[in-house]
């Protein structure tokens, strides 16, 4: 599962915003090879993969950590932290940078199934014109220059709705600790406070 969250969140890194909607498979156009040539172009063009590198390694500390957490919930009369520091070579650190340059290994084998799925996705939602102009437009220097800065991009708007999220959050509990308080504990959601008048 954690696997096949990882992909998708990589794939999202590079697919437009409408990949989060699924449509429903469309016939197959007489033209569709030739949209999937210029889709697998794009991708090269984009730098998928470099993408897709950039969103693991954002990715990569999360995973390792999650599953050191399922190793122990599945085996809960093991104390598998202890065990992995005492036994395995370089104690848990060790087996951390073991596994999460294994765990990087196995999926980037996966990269050409990945970028097949982009490609189609795009070649399924893209006509050959706007197939042609997205490919002519990343072949200029302008194109380019743009695909440099994807990275960079996606990580701060990664950022950034991380430090609004937890704003948004903390006024928001905020609000409501302080009508509970001032209920003395008594507040009642509004739906069933207004069901009883």
């Amino acid at each position: 599962m954690k696997g096949i969250s990882i992909a998708v969140a990589a794939m999202l890194a590079i697919a437009p915003a409408p990949l989060l909607a699924q449509t429903p498979t469309a016939p197959v156009s007489p033209d569709l090879e030739a949209r999937m040539e210029l889709a697998r172009e794009i991708a090269v063009l984009a730098r998928a993969e470099e993408q897709l590198d950039h969103a693991f390694e954002r990715l990569r500390p999360g995973a390792v950590s999650n599953m050191l957490d399922q190793l122990m919930r599945v085996s809960p009369a093991r104390d598998i932290g202890a065990e992995i520091e005492s036994r395995y070579p370089g104690g848990q650190a060790g087996f951390e940078r073991e596994f999460s340059r294994r765990y990087a290994e196995q999926f980037r084998t996966h990269y050409p199934e990945i970028l097949e799925e982009i490609a189609h996705y795009w070649a399924q939602n893209m006509s050959l014109e706007e197939l042609q102009a997205t490919a002519a437009f990343f072949r200029t220097d302008l194109g380019s220059a743009w695909v440099r800065l994807l990275p960079s991009v996606y990580q701060n708007m990664t950022a950034l709705g991380r430090q609004y999220s937890l704003q948004a959050g903390i006024v928001v509990a905020g609000e409501m600790m302080n009508a509970f308080d001032s209920n003395n504990g008594g507040a009642e959601p509004a739906e069933d406070m207004e069901g009883t008048e």
